[in-house]
């Protein structure tokens, strides 16, 4: 492999059997394969070996990558890496206190030959950004009509690795001489951290990795409606029912004999009166209970309504119901370690050779469907942005959201989020980018106080930067939201984010 190789997200793969049937995972980011590998990675505080910086002055650190082209007669400034995205590994306690040294702490860039390099590339600190926060980086399906940043939330709570990767930008710019088959990336930080320096490695850097998740397409079972039924249930695979579970219904149609079809709607959507929308010939609800005995999990069942219905009318209606769909508890059961789970490409791709799960496989998780989950969304549908940063309840409310959709629930997240102390907000102002009469927008400056005894040092970060992005997409038009992480008792903030306007950075 000489060139990029791209394996697009929502690309299809298939895991060795449990319990006799293989678990379906897509992934849910766009990768792009380079014929490189990673060296060496190197963390070290002053003084460091690195080219000469006059962007850097006054930096506290270096982190030192090294990376080879995987042929060593290929030179790696033809391959035209413009962009690599690189994934942090060891948990809490290297990958996350790592992940803030580069999402916050970046002087600059440089790009090198060697450490000794008379004419290194000089990028600014916004050539490393993170990944995950975009709508191309979903990892659940998320309707349009449904806020983004409680997809954010869920996504966090669910699996907080798939905010640990970062993009490095404009690696195409440096032309290799002495060393042409290596590059040297030096990232200068205003920030270091002793213990992290003797802990980093090459083992905590990855490339060519994405998040993948346990979601399926799957034509399902027809459903014979016989207007004797007030609901019908709706079955993936009859011969595999106790792996298969549906998470979304995306398209139901009716089907007659003579193979013609009209769509069925969803009664509660958004375009009853959307006149340009192909005519329905009938409405359903979704309904969710959980599965009886040992399945785990839940059955999703269909009630239909049918405008024209006719009792003397004998109906021949098949509807045909296409799911997005997960193998209920299955991935949980998967062996990790010493070469599994093993993963294989549903469809054969040149761009892959193996595939490697560096994670296990996290347990299903599922909203309450019982009084406790029901209590809590009418108290959800109570709450608006301004409960979250207005008043002394401002804490209770943000409080309230999060166990929402903390689905996990384990002692960790509760923790995480009892830390949480105070949440106030004040009017501020920022500067408006690309201004040529240096204009100022008016905005909301919020301020969210965590207790200090639940973090040494890790996590809070990757909080704090899930939360400044859910606060901000409330921003409405012509404002925006800034928010500060701060620890109680301390002086200066943990944590401060430029001034958003919903997904855009005013910086």
């Amino acid at each position: 492999m000489q060139k990029i190789l791209a394996v697009p997200a929502g690309f299809a793969l298939e895991t060795e059997r449990v319990r006799g049937q293989a678990c379906q995972f897509r992934t849910a980011y766009d990768l792009n394969l380079w014929p490189i590998r990673i060296e060496s990675v190197k963390l070290s505080g002053q003084p460091f070996v690195a080219p000469p910086n006059k962007l850097a002055a006054g930096a506290a650190a270096c982190l030192r990558i090294v990376l080879s082209s995987l042929n060593p007669a290929v030179n790696m400034s033809m391959l035209g890496i413009d962009q690599l995205r690189i994934f942090l590994r060891g948990g809490s306690t290297v990958a996350q206190p790592l992940f803030e040294l580069l999402a916050a702490h970046v002087n600059s860039v440089a790009l090198a030959d060697s450490p000794g390099d008379p004419h290194p590339v000089l990028l600014p600190a916004s050539a490393i950004s993170p990944v995950g926060f975009a709508a191309n980086e979903a990892l659940l399906p998320w309707p349009a009509r449904s806020f983004t940043g409680f997809r954010l939330l869920s996504e966090y709570f669910a699996f907080p690795d798939k905010f640990m990767f970062l993009d490095i930008a404009g690696l195409d710019q440096k032309s290799l001489v002495s060393s042409q088959n290596r590059m040297e990336i030096f990232v200068y930080l205003n920030r270091s951290k002793a213990e992290l320096e003797r802990a980093v490695g090459a083992e905590h850097i990855a490339i060519g990795c994405t998040p993948i998740v346990n979601l399926f397409e799957q034509q399902c079972e027809p459903v014979k409606i016989n207007h004797s039924d007030i609901e019908y249930r709706v079955v993936p695979d009859a011969r595999r029912s106790g792996g298969m579970e549906v998470w979304a219904l995306n398209d139901v149609r009716a089907v007659k004999q003579d193979g013609s079809s009209r769509p069925w709607r969803p009664f509660y959507r958004l375009t009853h009166g959307d006149q340009s929308a192909e005519a329905a010939s009938g409405f359903y609800q979704e309904i969710r209970r959980d599965a009886p005995g040992a399945l785990g999990g839940s059955e999703t069942y269909l009630a239909p309504f049918e405008p024209d219905f006719d009792p003397t009318q004998k109906s021949d209606d098949v509807l045909s119901v296409n799911a997005t769909c997960l193998n209920r508890d299955l991935p949980a059961d998967l062996p990790f370690g010493g070469g599994h789970p093993v993963i294989n490409t549903v469809t054969p791709h040149d761009a892959v050779a193996s595939i490697t799960c560096l994670t296990p496989p996290t347990a299903t998780l599922r909203a309450s469907l019982r009084e406790r989950g029901a209590w809590r969304l009418i108290s959800h549908l109570s709450l608006g942005h301004l409960s979250v940063v207005g008043g002394a309840s401002g804490a209770a409310a943000l409080k309230e959201v999060l166990r929402l959709y903390d689905r996990a629930d384990t002692a960790e997240t509760r923790a995480a989020i009892e830390s949480i102390l105070a949440v106030s907000s004040r009017p501020g102002t920022a500067r408006v980018p690309g201004s040529r009469l240096g204009s100022f927008c008016r905005g909301l400056d919020v301020s969210i106080e965590f207790d200090p005894r639940a973090y040494q040092d890790a996590g809070l970060y990757v909080l704090g930067s899930v939360l400044e992005r859910f606060l901000a997409l409330h921003a409405t038009v012509n404002s925006f939201v800034r928010t500060t992480v701060r620890l109680r008792g301390r002086i200066d903030p943990a944590a401060k984010f430029p001034p958003r306007a919903g997904a855009r950075s005013l910086l």
